[in-house]
């Protein structure tokens, strides 16, 4: 019988002793004459899909206490549903993986989903990843005729062996389980006290980068992970970035030059809709930055404030190779918990004292410009505030005389709960006007336009006229009919314009028009002075800009 294998050992049956040794030896031909990469096993068990065995890159898992079939990938996958999907096809290609985490450059992976049946009894599949340089299916059907014809003779009875064998230990177990039991209990205990530590030095972090890297370093020397590193996110922008992780020799280095946008793999997705759980991958690549540097297990620990994703906690087991076992998954839980807690509390604090600084610097300018307007103030009335405060064209105020008088003006209107309008006036094109026309003619100009505003202004109980600058004017007026004030402005442009004033400058309306911009109901508790005058003149300029000989009003 030897002789016959050695003969022919492809066309003879795989004998082994045991289920992890049958995998093994089918994984380890898959790879020899399929050239396949990634191999794994998956059971019916108790009408459960369960993953039995996987091989990453050469390197092989057996799961003696089978595992979910989602840890293979960290999500679900359906199985039956691919390998009925691409029955005709018998296999697909795609980008990535099932259990990889970045894309390599120039390389497609085919992968096949293959049922293992006894009987018409299906029992598992197996599935088969081969890297490919194009979108071309290599992989047949018939090629793994010796597979499923392999699986039909023994396959069933070595998972029925090692159930058995699996039943044969539990008899012998309570001794067993007593000392695992004790064991992991002083596991969780040694966790516990080393996650107290832990929380009490993150007291200490003054910012999320110090945080950050004291997670780092006690994860690594108080609870033994391997390798982690804590990344952020901002799912808004769809970009992420690192702080602190542990490169491939156990060093502790900072990350946060390292960022990109969010991978968008069905992993990912899987760990941002399922909150609150550690996703886990078996025997999967493992990663530093977009570098594969091993093959091991790989959690995931996504962190929320909320329904606001801050970012994960990642860990694997690259350099000592140690073993992912329920205490170990607790505590890497409760630390992504502690560092997300303490990462919420210290981005309160800084927008806390960003607004702090925010108040103390509007404090210190208003102060400030207290004490310039208590310092001009003085020197007002030092000065004699009231001296030539007179317009000598147009015998009206002037902007002087507005500036000394407009805080007393708002104040009594506001005592007297009355509304205050400002009305400011342009006259088009004046400078044209006095070029062409003269100084003489320009001057009369100004006094008849002011004579106009008095006219149409002296109605109101209480109204004042001034000159801000040369061919411009103001006018602020206490009303009690908007619709009245409207018409008086309108009017104000129209009489203007029928005057006929002629104006070559404006090349236009060859005229004297006004442009006059109106902000209705200006003053109150909340705003100053000057806005009111600021938002007239903005209304006028608007006037000027469409077109002139018209009103804006706001």
């Amino acid at each position: 019988m030897e002789s016959a294998e050695l003969e022919s050992p492809i066309a003879a049956p795989i004998i082994d002793d045991t289920l992890e040794a049958w995998c093994e030896g089918v994984f380890h031909r898959l790879s020899v004459e399929n050239d396949a990469k990634n191999s794994a096993l998956f059971l019916w068990v108790n009408s459960e899909l369960v993953l039995a065995a996987s091989q990453t890159q050469h390197v092989f898992n057996f799961y003696s206490q089978f595992k979910p079939s989602e840890e293979y990938s960290g999500y679900a996958i359906d199985w039956a549903f691919l390998a009925s999907k691409h029955l005709d096809d018998f296999s697909f290609v795609s980008e990535l993986p099932f259990n990889a985490g970045w894309q390599q450059d120039n390389v497609m992976w085919e992968h096949a989903v293959i049922p293992l049946s006894k009987s018409g009894s299906l029992l598992g599949y197996v599935l088969v990843e081969v890297a490919t340089p194009d979108k071309m299916r290599r992989l047949r059907s018939e090629s793994f005729d010796w597979l499923r014809r392999d699986a039909a003779f023994q396959l069933k009875c070595k998972l029925l062996a090692h159930q058995l064998a699996q039943v044969r230990l539990s008899k012998h177990q309570n001794e067993l389980d007593l000392a695992l039991n004790n064991q992991t209990l002083s596991s969780q205990l040694t966790y516990l006290k080393s996650l107290h530590e832990i929380s009490l030095r993150f007291t200490k972090a003054t910012s999320i980068h110090s945080l950050c890297r004291i997670a780092i370093e006690l994860g690594r020397d108080r609870l033994q992970i391997d390798r982690m590193g804590i990344f952020l996110c901002d799912l808004e922008k769809d970009k992420m970035w690192g702080t602190w992780g542990t490169d491939p020799h156990g060093n502790v280095v900072d990350r946060s030059d390292f960022c990109q946008q969010m991978p968008n793999t069905l992993f990912m997705e899987e760990a941002f809709t399922t909150k609150n759980q550690l996703i886990v991958k078996e025997n999967v690549p493992l990663y530093f930055g977009r570098e594969q540097v091993g093959i091991g297990w790989n959690v995931m620990m996504v962190m929320w404030n909320g329904d606001e994703c801050i970012g994960w906690l990642a860990a694997d087991n690259l350099i000592y190779r140690s073993v992912l076992d329920e205490p170990k998954k607790e505590s890497i839980k409760l630390l992504a918990a502690s560092v997300c807690q303490k990462i919420t509390k210290l981005r309160e604090t800084e927008l806390s004292n960003q607004r702090f600084g925010e108040l103390e610097k509007l404090n210190m300018r208003q102060g400030h410009e207290l004490a310039q307007l208590r310092l001009k103030l003085d020197s007002v009335n030092r000065q004699g505030a009231w001296s030539n405060t007179i317009d000598p064209v147009t015998d009206l105020p002037n902007e002087k005389y507005l500036a000394l008088s407009l805080p007393q003006i708002v104040s009594d209107s506001r005592k007297q709960k009355g509304a205050l309008a400002a009305i400011s006036i342009e006259v088009d094109f004046f400078r044209g006007y006095k070029k062409l026309y003269g100084e003489h003619e320009a001057s009369n100009l100004l006094r008849s336009i002011a004579i106009l505003i008095e006219e149409s202004t002296d109605g109101y109980s209480f109204h004042l006229c001034a000159t801000t600058a040369t061919g411009e004017f103001l006018i602020l007026v206490q009303y009690e009919n908007e619709v009245h004030l409207r018409e008086m402005s309108e009017a104000l442009v129209n009489s203007m314009y029928h005057r006929n004033v002629r104006n070559r400058a404006s090349a236009i309306y060859q005229r004297v028009t006004l442009s006059v911009g109106v902000v209705l109901g200006g003053i109150s508790l909340f705003n100053r002075a000057s806005h009111l005058l600021k938002n007239a003149e903005k209304q006028r300029l608007m006037a000027r800009k469409l077109g002139r000989n018209r009103i804006c009003v706001d």
